[in-house]
């Protein structure tokens, strides 16, 4: 069985979001009515073949601690993959705030379900 996002019926609210959360987003995440654009690239909601958030990896070892606990405070970052066809478009690095604040505003923008895999409890998801 497969996880779809659900239409959402109002928009996220920001105020989870850190400053450097904010200013990230509104430089990379344009999300419009007739489509979803990060870093200039577009996919028309409804070409939106799926959505998948992973957890990001860190390298083994002195680099990879202090990336995580010096620069991220310990949390880990999250990748999300939108996938259209043979084309993808990548927020990397997120914040869990962030990610969630992704997921809802393409769940508010999408008009179908669209199939879905990471974490639960983001947004509203179904099985079928």
């Amino acid at each position: 069985m497969k996880t779809y996002l659900l239409p959402a019926s109002h928009a996220p609210s920001e105020n989870e979001l850190t400053d450097a959360d904010k200013k990230f987003l509104s430089e990379h995440f344009q999300p419009a009515s007739y489509e979803l654009v990060v870093d200039d690239k577009g996919i028309d909601w409804n070409k939106i073949d799926s959505i998948e958030v992973v957890t990001a990896p860190r390298a083994a070892g002195p680099a990879g601690w202090f990336v995580k606990n010096m620069l991220y405070n310990g949390q880990d970052r999250y990748h999300v993959a939108v996938y259209s066809g043979r084309y993808e478009l990548v927020l990397p690095n997120l914040s869990y705030a962030a990610v969630k604040y992704v997921i809802r505003m393409i769940a508010y923008f999408a008009r179908q379900r669209i199939p879905y895999s990471g974490p639960d409890g983001l947004t509203a998801t179904a099985e079928g």
